[in-house]
């Protein structure tokens, strides 16, 4: 249970998470205070019921703008229907047996609906991928973008799918249609800064690696790509910067958190500040389930793009966190 919710505060980050804990302290204590006047006043059950709902549709909208624009269109229309006609419920109580069932029959019949969004065709594609049929893949990409041209997550998908096949170009073509598509996200231009990396670009990676952070600076995916642009550039007071903002808005996987206290330890390490390294390098040494990730996802033959850019840097986490090298080994920096 407490690992449970560790995994969704680390996914809401900090600030979204404080966000829902004082909605639920002020609500929750004001109903508490409200029991204190009396169950029988009339108006204190209608009360109680408005904080509750207060509480629910608080906590949905914090949730809400954890997901990317599209993300959020999405789940909004599952969550929110259902959650009007569960407050009508709990703000009429004779009509609760109505409206709950509305309620959860509507969020069932969305979310088997938004399932179903994972549809035959990128069933079909991950298939083709997992089987290395990049091409085949990338063809049942491209029919489905022609039915649907203005959707922006089968551009994404399909970018995807052109980085694991090696055609750059193309998945940069790919990234930057899904920046026209959606304008307001930070997906497309994460995604060039990752190609960019990926080619050796590190400027250009760079400048759309800030882009991104712009457009969605309440979400790690930014600041970890900037973190590892960084490094690569010797840029080591602007690495710990956006390192350091990476983990306060909360890293959900220890893989990602593994190699941030590496490039943080580099960083401090290249500057002279040895115990600041030291401390990062005890902290990534907590992190053996991430690196134990990473082991198995190099093990797979789609992972053949994150082996040629961070192999390195994983088997020098692993070196230090086994006591089988020194700091000095920080002095290098991993080529892609």
């Amino acid at each position: 249970m407490t690992k449970a919710i560790r995994r969704i505060t680390n996914w809401l980050g900090p600030a979204r998470a404080r966000i829902i804990f004082v909605l639920l302290a002020v609500t929750g204590l004001g109903s508490l205070m409200l029991n204190a006047v009396g169950t029988n006043v009339p108006w204190v059950a209608p009360v109680q019921s408005g904080l509750l709902v207060a509480f629910l549709f608080g906590t949905a909208v914090t949730v809400l703008t954890r997901y990317s624009a599209d993300e959020r269109r999405q789940v909004g229309l599952a969550v929110i229907p259902a959650l009007v006609a569960v407050s009508l419920g709990l703000m009429f109580p004779s009509l609760l047996l109505f409206f709950a069932p509305v309620g959860i029959g509507w969020l069932l019949i969305a979310l088997i609906s938004m399932r179903g969004r994972v549809r035959r065709e990128y069933q079909a594609a991950i298939k083709h991928m997992r089987n290395g049929q990049y091409n085949e893949a990338i063809k049942v990409m491209s029919d489905l973008i022609k039915e649907e041209p203005e959707n922006p997550e089968h551009r994404r998908f399909r970018a995807e799918l052109y980085r694991l096949s090696g055609k750059i170009r193309k998945a940069r073509a790919d990234y930057e249609k899904v920046i026209e598509l959606t304008p307001d996200s930070g997906v497309g231009y994460n995604g060039l800064a990752e190609v960019y990396l990926q080619d050796g670009e590190f400027q250009s990676a760079l400048g759309y690696a800030k882009q991104a952070l712009v457009l969605e600076p309440d979400q790690w995916v930014a600041p970890y790509n900037l973190g590892m642009i960084e490094d690569r550039l010797d840029l080591w007071p602007e690495a710990i910067e956006h390192l350091q903002r990476a983990l306060q808005v909360g890293v959900p996987d220890s893989r990602h958190r593994l190699l941030i206290h590496l490039w943080l330890a580099r960083s401090y390490y290249r500057l002279g500040q040895t115990a600041e390294a030291e401390a990062e390098i005890r902290k990534l040494k907590r992190e053996q389930g991430g690196l134990q990730e990473w082991k198995t996802i190099f093990e797979s033959e789609e992972a053949a793009v994150l082996r040629d850019v961070l192999l390195a840097d994983v088997l020098l986490a692993e070196k230090l966190a086994e006591g089988e090298t020194s700091l000095d080994a920080l002095a290098k920096v991993a080529e892609p």
